[in-house]
Order: structure tokens, then sequence, then C-alpha cells
């Protein structure tokens, strides 16, 4: 059975064997702190005063750190935004919207049929509302980011998050990496927030499959101590993970974050030494694009709390919907 810190430095040990050098974005974030005027500087484009790990370092790289670096400046925003905006009830309930034409049938006005589901139905179902509710949150988030940037354009001012949207806008549409495809702030958010989502919910269901017969209070508990074995995959290129969500099957095909955890998953480990839930470093290769050299991790781990947050409200859903006893039903 692996130890609990050899994913982390396997996982780091691969990306090398790659050829690839990790820039850590957070002495750049808290340089911005300092001196937000490095949100307009040139050096933040070219590496942010590293030095290339070789000479023919792609473009890709040096936009790679750039808008990383943006995107995870403005994400501490984006907590603050999605705490604020999170749907409760009197109970405390976190209200979850019926997603519109969703391949699972169910309708959260309806609690009979709710009840009646099969867990893997259920379990998607629920992966599908925070997916839409997440996604409006976000995009909220979004044009409340560029209303600052109109108003500073139109007052001549400039504010921190403003001079962030518009560096993070101008660099995304001139990008490489982004450019063709038409991505921006919007659909990266959307589709990083879907990815954190389902590892969450991955390791939530997780639990149940590797250690049956629990109470919900223990998975709970066991799926919360588990969250610091998985966040490395948040710290490594995106290529590693995708290599390791394939190789592990915790992805779909259709690479849509509303399928349910397969019960033939390899990807989570239980480690009985430590009681933890652990990811299986034998399925760590290295992988790399041509001539990338350089990976900074996901944005959003540099923005303290953000992926907690997601897990939180996974966990809460878990609880609410009672997944846990119905996830048990489904190993049975």
């Amino acid at each position: 059975m692996a130890r609990t810190n050899d994913f982390a430095l396997t996982y780091a040990g691969a990306h090398e064997e790659a050829g690839m050098t990790r820039i850590n974005l957070a002495p750049i974030l808290h340089r911005i702190a300092e001196d937000p005027n490095y949100l307009l500087s040139e050096e933040l484009l070219t590496l942010a005063g590293h030095c290339p790990a070789h000479a023919d370092t792609r473009k890709e790289d040096f936009e790679k750190v750039a808008i990383n670096t943006l995107l995870g400046f403005l994400y501490v925003d984006l907590r603050e935004h999605i705490i604020a905006r999170m749907p409760l009830d009197e109970s405390g309930h976190l209200l979850l919207p019926t997603p519109p034409e969703s391949p699972h049938g169910l309708d959260f006005a309806d609690p009979d049929g709710l009840a009646a589901a099969d867990p893997d139905r259920m379990v998607g179902f629920l992966r599908d509302s925070v997916c839409h509710l997440l996604d409006a949150i976000i995009k909220d988030w979004a044009i409340k980011v560029m209303v600052e940037e109109d108003r500073c354009r139109t007052e001549g001012t400039i504010t921190d998050i403003a001079a962030a949207g518009y560096v993070l806008g101008r660099e995304l549409q001139k990008s490489v990496l982004h450019g063709p495809s038409g991505y921006d702030m919007l659909s990266i958010t959307k589709t990083g927030s879907h990815t954190a989502l389902h590892v969450c919910w991955n390791l939530v269901e997780a639990a149940p499959l590797l250690r049956p017969g629990l109470e919900a209070a223990a998975y709970d508990d066991l799926a919360r101590r588990s969250l610091k074995q998985v966040l490395p995959l948040a710290m490594g290129s995106l290529g590693m993970l995708c290599q390791f969500m394939a190789a592990g099957k915790i992805e779909a095909d259709d690479h849509q974050a509303i399928h349910p955890l397969r019960t033939d998953q390899s990807a989570f480990l239980y480690d009985p030494d430590k009681d933890l839930i652990v990811l299986n470093t034998d399925l760590i290769e290295p992988t790399a694009m041509a001539g990338e050299r350089h990976y900074t991790g996901c944005p959003a781990f540099y923005a303290n709390g953000l992926i907690n947050l997601y897990m939180e409200i996974v966990l809460t859903l878990a609880a609410q919907y009672g997944m846990y006893v119905r996830l048990q039903d489904r190993v049975a």
C-alpha cells in the first residue's frame, strides 16, 4: 500500500521526468499584493522574472504563467462572491436549481421522485445541478469584473480587480493557447469549476466504495481528512491531470462532470495505516506537450480556500441528500 506522501512526491518527480519545471505562483501573487502595479508590468508577461528553463521555451509557457497568475489573483474575489451568493433555505440547506434538459429526469419539486431514484441517477443529478448553480454564480461574478473595468475606464481610475480583468482579457485574446478556441475568463472559470467539483464528488463517492459499512458522519470525516491527499492533482500540469484521470477511469469520454464515479475506478485507494483515501501512484506517467517546459498548477490552488469551498459544497449536498447511505446500496 502506498504511503500517504508518495503521490505528491512521485507526481512532482514525473513532471521533472517529462522535462517540466514548476513555477510557483504564490511569490508572484505576494508581489502583486505588495505592489498592485505589477499587474500591469511587462515582467509578469515574461515568466514573472523567472529564467526560462530552456532557450526554446514556447510562447504558451509564458502565457500560462501570466494567465494563471491573473486568474489566481481574481479567484480570491470569486471565492468571496460564491460564499455571498450561495442560496440557502431557512434551515440552512443549499437550494439547487433543476437543470434544464437534465438527462436524469429528476426535479427538486418532486421529493418522492428524488427519494426513489437509484444512487447513480441521484448523484448524477446532484452533480449536474451544482454545476449549473456554480455556472450562474460564476457568470454573475464575471459580469461584476467587467462592470468594474467599464466603471474605471469611464471614470479614469483603476482598481486591482479592474486591472487584473483588463490584462487577463487582453492576454487571452492574443493567446496562442486560448485565443483560437475563444476561451475567456468566464469559460475557463466554468471549466475549472466543473473539474474541481468532479474531483470532489469522486472523493466523496470513493469513501463508501472503499470503506463500506460506516456511518454517514464517519464518511464525512474520512472525505474531509483525505482532501489533502487529492490536492496534489491541483498542483500539477493540465496534461498530467488528464493523464491520471484517464488512467484511473475517473473521467468520462465526454469530459463532463455529471457522471458518477465508476465502481471499477483505480485512482483512489484506501490506506488502512493512515485511515485515509489516497491516490494511486502506479497510474502516474510523465506527460508533456511537445516543447512544454513549465507548469504552474491550477489557478484555484493559489486562491486560499477556494478548492476547500468546492469540497464543502459537495460534502453539504452529500449529507443533505443522504448520499452516503444511498451509495452504500450501490456498492451492495
